[in-house]
């Protein structure tokens, strides 16, 4: 469980890090599954998953997704928890 919750924040994070491109656009499964180092098929599910939290929005094969303001919430409430290293 811990493991997903951490694959979950990385995800967020990329996706968040999308948005200072000046144009921020949809990112693809395939450049988040290779950051995160998980299989496609693992992969989606988490996406298909956090679609379904509202922490992002997929389209409905989990092949692109963009973070939303429920994301940027969550994350930003992690990283306020996350201990001082």
């Amino acid at each position: 469980m811990k493991m997903m919750k951490e694959d979950k924040l990385r995800i967020l994070s990329i996706l968040s890090n999308n948005l200072t491109n000046p144009q921020p656009q949809v990112v693809d499964i395939q450049t988040i599954a290779a950051a995160i180092k998980l299989s496609l098929k693992d992969t989606r599910q988490l996406l298909l998953r956090m679609d379904q939290d509202g922490e992002i929005q997929s389209d409905m094969d989990g092949n692109y997704s963009l973070i939303t303001q429920a994301g940027l919430s969550s994350l930003n409430a992690a990283q306020l928890s996350a201990p001082l290293q």
